[in-house]
C-alpha cells in the first residue's frame, strides 16, 4: 500500500502495524490460556481484554518512569517497537 513518501510517516505506519500484531499474538495466547482453563468462550473474551489492557497500561507507566525497554518487555511480554510507540 502507498502510505506517503514521509519517511517518517512510513515509520510510524510500521511500528503501528507491529504494535497491532503484537496485540494479536497476545490475545491468541490469553484465548488459549483461558479455554484451557475451562472459561466458557464470552468470560475468555472479556479476560483477554483485560490483560492486554493491562499490559500495554503498566508499559506506558513503566516508560513514563524511565524502566528500559528491555525490561519492559520482560515484564508485559511487549515487543520493543509497541513499547517505543506508546
Amino acid at each position: 500500500m502507498y502510505v506517503t513518501g514521509d519517511d517518517e510517516a512510513i515509520r510510524a505506519y510500521e511500528m503501528r502495524q507491529m504494535a497491532l500484531s503484537d496485540i494479536t499474538s497476545q490475545t491468541n495466547f490469553a484465548r488459549k490460556q483461558a479455554l484451557a482453563e475451562g472459561l466458557a468462550e464470552g468470560r475468555a473474551e472479556g479476560l483477554i481484554e483485560g490483560r492486554v489492557e493491562t499490559n500495554l497500561e503498566n508499559a506506558r507507566k513503566m516508560k513514563a518512569i524511565g524502566i528500559l525497554t528491555d525490561q519492559i518487555q520482560a515484564v508485559t511480554g511487549l515487543s520493543p517497537e509497541t513499547i517505543r510507540t506508546l
